[in-house]
Formats: structure tokens, C-alpha cells, sequence
């Protein structure tokens, strides 16, 4: 199971560094987004913090768990911010970002049911 939670975390890691190298304006193959500075930072950072949370997971660590689920509530904070500022119209809206913030946040639920289903079956131990 944390071999599994780790992977998918890193998945979504992986498509949060596409979308933040896509924000600084850059295109990735045919992929291409509006240039966005501040969605780019908070996708670095929820990329960031899922490897992190990743590493600690696969590392071992009695904080693992923890990592792991702070790694997905930092990732959540951001797609949801990123969600409102475009819902506010805080900057240009495309179909593809649209669709990126959904698979994060299918990854992310993912990751957060299988936190929870361990810590449950965790308890009744």
C-alpha cells in the first residue's frame, strides 16, 4: 500500500511540475498554457511537497503516513486556490488546465481514501 500511495504521488507530482514549467511560459511538446508566475510557484510547491511527502513514505519513516498526507492537504490548498483565482477570473482560462486541476484532484482523493482506509484499518488492530 505505501508503495502504491507513493506512486501515485509521484504521478501527481510529475503533472504538477508540467503544469508549473507550462506556466513560466514554456511549451511541452504541443502542450502549451498563458504564461501564469504565480500558478507556476504554487505548483513547484505542491510538487515539492508531494515528492517530499513521497520520500518520507518510501524512506520508511515512522512520519511517513504523516508526510504523505501533508504532501496531499499542500497539494489540495494549491488546486483549490487555483481553481477560485480562475473562477474569479484571476487569469486566462484554457480547457486543458481545466482538466489538469481534475486529474490533481482525482490523485490527490485517491491518495487521501487510501490514507485513510490505512489509518483505519490501522486502528482496528
Amino acid at each position: 500500500m505505501r508503495i502504491l500511495l507513493a506512486l501515485i504521488m509521484i504521478a501527481n507530482a510529475a503533472l504538477f511540475l508540467f503544469g508549473a514549467v507550462q506556466h513560466l511560459g514554456l511549451a511541452v511538446g504541443s502542450f502549451s498554457e498563458p504564461r501564469i508566475i504565480p500558478a507556476s510557484i504554487v505548483e513547484t510547491i505542491c510538487c515539492l511537497a508531494l515528492l517530499g511527502g513521497a520520500s518520507v513514505l518510501l524512506a520508511g519513516a515512522s512520519k511517513g503516513w504523516s508526510a504523505a498526507l501533508i504532501g496531499n492537504f499542500v497539494a489540495l490548498a494549491g488546486v483549490i486556490m487555483g481553481i477560485v483565482a480562475l473562477n474569479l477570473g484571476a487569469g486566462p482560462r484554457t480547457a486543458s488546465n481545466d482538466l489538469h486541476h481534475r486529474i490533481m484532484l482525482v490523485l490527490i482523493t485517491v491518495c487521501l481514501v487510501i490514507l485513510l482506509a490505512a489509518r483505519a484499518a490501522v486502528s482496528r488492530r
